[in-house]
């Protein structure tokens, strides 16, 4: 069936490392989806107040489905088109259980955060980066006495970043996991969030389908962590990130790239746009006659990756304004010299900025290069000597693309290319 919404879980799935940025790749593919009528939506555990810096990067946006599922907010409206809210005497009686101990939790209500005022003690901020934490905490609400906001309609509370290694941990634990009143989950370990029983984000994905008129196989979704599980279940196409929690990944239909290799948008190009990933190979790889002694290193099982592949060739040397034939070139000393000692790093380094330039329009995230090259070689190049001999290191193009967090595969491992990348 064809794709009609798409909805991403943050933390882990669509966001980078920072918790803050989503990469250029995602952006590009959502924006696609978006522009061929696709709904988009993120799913995530936070409230509003804490993702409008995603917002900003994703102005296409439709929905934002918040707090675990606790509310659905279409964004060209502003309003809240669906609700499951904790009931009154269900949030006091967790207010008052967790107020007994020395942790630190929050809850969320109206699209913003609160905590009790003295609790800020407790804070665990564990290893997640300042940025984030300062962002989070700056727009967090301290109250002198939350008691009077279980009433306002609590949709998610959350015990934040609690070290399990104190010796209450389990009495909390079992006491919020066998509430009647609430669900709990622990999308990172020593954190719990409550919320309504039966809220979660399925629910709040299968609500907005129903206003919508769309089945949930024409639905797409991602997530990493437990409390993405039933989303993932719920949608046709329901993707587990590589980095997602074994019992994720074992409850999801697919599995897709990590986050941090943009797995959103390697599934979304292919199950929703129907495009093949884009690769980077050296041309002569695919036999063109761009070698330094005029000829090429043609390789069927590269140039069987045009079944699965979008390839775009590159000869970063010609690129860099080397003819063909020329004379060979190794790397020494961090420079690039001729076999007869001319130093050819400025065209190089020309041929590699071009090179990158075309991978990051493209929008590929792989490349297969010519193994040992001193322009495309990755991990192993010749030492300098002219010899044959080997040393550890990279081409420089090789070089620059890695950086930009490009992954490099020579001829000799497309079958590992070919396994790391079905999806």
């Amino acid at each position: 069936m064809a794709v009609k919404l798409i909805a991403c879980d943050l933390d882990g799935t669509l966001l980078g490392a920072d918790h803050i940025t989503v990469s250029p790749g995602n952006v590009r593919a959502l924006s696609q989806a978006h522009e061929r009528g696709i709904k988009l939506a993120v799913a995530t555990g936070r409230t509003l107040s804490v993702i409008y810096g995603v917002i900003e990067q994703l102005p296409f946006l439709d929905y934002v489905i918040y707090s675990n599922g606790a509310a659905v907010c279409d964004l060209h409206s502003a309003k809240t088109v669906y609700a499951q809210y904790m009931p009154a005497e269900t949030a006091r009686d967790i207010f008052s259980f967790l107020l007994s101990y020395p942790v630190y939790f929050e809850f969320y209500q109206n699209g913003s955060q609160h905590t009790q005022k003295g609790r800020e003690k407790y804070f665990k901020g564990m290893d997640l980066p300042a940025e984030f934490l300062e962002a989070y905490a700056a727009s967090t609400a301290s109250e002198d006495d939350i008691m009077p906001f279980a009433q306002k309609g609590v949709e998610k509370i959350n015990l934040f970043c609690f070290d399990y290694n104190e010796p209450y941990y389990k009495e909390i634990r079992d006491y919020l996991f066998s509430h009647p009143g609430v669900d709990c989950t622990s999308p990172v370990a020593g954190d719990i969030e409550m919320t309504a029983k039966g809220v979660d984000k399925s629910g709040a994905l299968g609500g907005l389908c129903a206003s919508l008129g769309i089945e949930s196989g024409e639905v797409m979704a991602f997530g990493d962590a437990d409390n993405d599980i039933g989303m993932l279940q719920y949608a046709g196409y329901g993707a587990a990130m590589e980095n997602a929690a074994g019992i994720v990944k074992r409850s999801a239909r697919y599995v897709t790239l990590s986050n941090e290799r943009d797995g959103v948008a390697a599934f979304v190009e292919k199950y929703a746009l129907g495009k093949k990933p884009r690769l980077i190979v050296s041309a002569c790889l695919l036999g063109e006659n761009c070698k330094y002694n005029g000829s090429n290193n043609k390789n069927p099982a590269v140039l069987a990756l045009q079944k699965d592949f979008d390839i775009v060739a590159v000869c970063p040397e010609t690129f860099g304004g080397l003819k063909s034939p020329r004379e060979p070139s190794e790397i020494r000393g961090g420079r690039v010299y001729s076999k007869s000692g001319a130093d050819v790093t400025a065209q190089f380094v020309s041929g590699a900025e071009k090179t990158l330039y075309i991978a990051e329009e493209c929008g590929a995230r792989l490349a297969v290069l010519k193994e040992r090259s001193p322009s495309c070689g990755c991990g192993e190049i010749y030492d300098g000597s002219f010899t044959g001999a080997l040393t550890e290191g990279n081409g420089v193009a090789a070089e620059m693309l890695l950086k930009c967090g490009i992954r490099i595969f020579g001829e000799s491992s497309v079958a590992e290319l070919l396994d790391e990348t079905e999806i």
